[in-house]
């Protein structure tokens, strides 16, 4: 009897040692949530920033509170242009931008941002989640402390400028001081203009003294909510120099590595989730900023369909260019264009007109 008592005992002892066990394990689980910061090169009020703020929101729901991200606008921690290498050297978690500012990185950097006369938005979400866009993006980031990089975010097409002086015709850019990033500044420079990188925040200022002639900065909505209608007598569209804006998630090795798997097919499955949400978002506020553009009295005039080739054959000139130079750059852009091939193949069948 003596010998069974104590085998209760042990038993007992170990079961309720395991519980204990068990239940501070789950307790950590729940009570002390892996926490993020990620900051963004955006100001507060734009729709990407809202954006991301929504992707922070979708992780900690479902993750039931186990991954918290704090979500940022540029200028919180460091300068919104300097994000990346923020995530590179480990001061922020993660970060959410363009992709087309890091070209002093990775020449192919603007694939995954915006190229003119390139991918519309529907183009994108094809090559991105069904052909190779997402491993492409991977490949360009290898060199750096990444451990995941995508798309988590978008916006439509863009207002090709706001100027005060018109723009017409290809000369007219000739002496132009325009703001710009990207192959587009590339291709101004060659058409005489004088390119001008400033942060967003800056360009509402610069146009007001006439420090710049020109600037491009955002969708309809974006460009609304930054006043550029205030300061700037046209609006010209569309903006075959950025047919898509898609905005860029970059993780930290470290960060990234130390979360479970679930955690990760979160964060991933989040992120395209964004994109979605995003596209719907920004078209419906793009409608509305149009419309008040109107009525505010801005002059909207569209770019001609001769200016439009124009810069479209003299985009594709450039990136031919680049390809002869750069294998992984001829890898990217080949792709992009068998998919936006695709697309309008479907679209000389499929496309409903009126």
């Amino acid at each position: 009897m003596f010998g069974l008592s104590l085998k209760k005992l042990a038993c007992t002892a170990f079961m309720g040692g395991a519980l204990a066990l068990s239940g501070g394990a789950w307790a950590q689980k729940s009570d002390e949530p892996i926490r993020w910061t990620l900051q963004s090169t955006w100001a507060p009020g734009l729709e990407i920033q809202r954006q991301i703020d929504e992707f922070a929101k979708k992780v900690e729901r479902m993750s039931n509170g186990r991954l918290v991200i704090k979500s940022l606008p540029g200028g919180s921690i460091v300068g919104g242009l300097q994000v990346f290498d923020a995530v590179e050297d480990g001061v922020l978690d993660a970060a959410y931008s363009a992709a087309f500012y890091w070209v002093g990185n990775q020449p192919v950097s603007p694939f995954f941002a915006a190229v003119p006369a390139g991918l519309t938005v529907l183009e994108y979400i094809m090559w991105l989640y069904h052909g190779p866009g997402l491993e492409y993006w991977k490949e360009a980031y290898a060199d750096y402390n990444f451990g995941w990089v995508g798309a988590a975010g978008i916006n439509n097409t863009e207002i090709f400028a706001w100027t005060n002086k018109p723009l017409d015709s290809l000369d007219d850019f000739k002496g132009l001081k325009f703001r710009t990033v990207g192959y587009w500044g590339e291709i101004l420079t060659n058409l005489g203009a004088s390119v001008v990188t400033l942060p967003g925040s800056e360009i509402y200022g610069a146009l007001e003294r006439g420090v710049i002639d020109a600037a491009e900065f955002a969708n309809p909505e974006g460009d609304w909510g930054s006043g550029m209608h205030e300061v700037a007598k046209y609006a010209y569209v569309p903006g075959i120099h950025q047919p898509t804006s898609m905005m860029e998630l970059i993780i930290n090795k470290d960060s990234w590595e130390a979360l479970p798997d679930d955690l990760k097919a979160i964060v991933q499955e989040a992120a395209k989730a964004s994109v979605l949400e995003g596209l719907g978002h920004t078209l419906t506020k793009d409608a509305e900023a149009l419309t008040k553009f109107e009525q505010y009295g801005t002059e909207i005039r569209r770019l001609s369909p001769e200016v439009m080739q124009q810069i479209a054959t003299l985009a594709h000139d450039l990136y031919k260019k680049k390809s002869a130079e750069n294998p992984l750059f001829k890898k990217i852009y080949e792709s992009q264009m068998e998919y936006k091939g695709k697309f309008e193949h479907l679209q000389k069948y499929m496309e409903v007109r009126y």
